[in-house]
């Protein structure tokens, strides 16, 4: 009896190919590449820094041109697998797929399988993925979130309170626009599952937060040149 759309196998296997999608794509690492590309095939970003291979590290330690590159795709890391699982009819599974889809690049980015499994806290990824999870609405959360976001950063110069804080304000956004009904059940369980995920990825920020000893924007990372020299990056 061959499969049909609505056979429970059927949604299984287009909910896992999703999820693997998500995954790999969101293991992709442009921030460890990125180091490579600059300093060397010697160079592993995660040395420095945070030791994670996101925007903010790639800022500290090999400057901003660099960072706004990485930026860009982490960002996109997120996008197109939820473009996948939102606009093909295949892999939406009335609603589920992005959940999937959104959730897998997360983790992918936390924990790439393409160098071995330490990658960056997710921030961006995320927010590419909370961009198209259930649009329009999606697109006003992710405006609010954003608000939040850079303000807290332009007032206190730390970057991972200003994601923490943005994280804590989609979470309170999907459950009020959730009960509200603006949103699908999946959707609104992203829009807490993902943030939730986030801010454990910022366990370390959260103690050097508390005891006074995070680093705040613009604070470079010394960096040894090829030479053997140091320079502040």
């Amino acid at each position: 009896m061959p499969l049909t759309a609505d056979q429970p196998i059927f949604i299984a296997l287009r909910l896992v190919l999703v999820a693997i999608i998500g995954y790999l794509w969101g293991s992709l690492p442009p921030g460890y590449w990125m180091g490579k590309i600059l300093r060397g095939r010697d160079f592993d970003i995660r040395n420095y820094g945070s030791h994670k291979t996101g925007a903010t590290n790639v800022n500290r330690v090999l400057g901003l041109g660099p960072a706004i590159i990485v930026m860009i795709l982490d960002l996109s890391k997120g996008i197109l697998p939820m473009l996948l699982a939102v606009y093909v009819p295949f892999f939406y599974v009335l609603g589920w797929g992005p959940l999937l889809a959104g959730l897998a690049a997360l983790i992918g980015h936390r924990h790439p399988i393409f160098i071995g499994f330490q990658g960056g806290r997710g921030v961006l990824t995320g927010a590419g993925s909370l961009l198209f999870v259930a649009p329009p609405v999606s697109f006003l959360i992710f405006g609010i979130g954003a608000v939040f976001t850079i303000s807290t950063i332009a007032l206190s110069r730390y970057v991972s309170l200003g994601s923490l804080v943005g994280c804590v304000t989609v979470m309170i956004c999907g459950v009020v626009f959730g009960l509200l009904g603006w949103l699908p059940v999946p959707a609104m369980l992203f829009m807490i599952v993902a943030p939730l995920l986030v801010i454990i990825f910022h366990s370390d920020n959260i103690e050097r937060l508390l005891a006074g000893k995070e680093r705040k924007l613009g604070q470079k990372e010394v960096v040894a040149s090829p030479g053997g020299a140091a320079s502040s990056r």
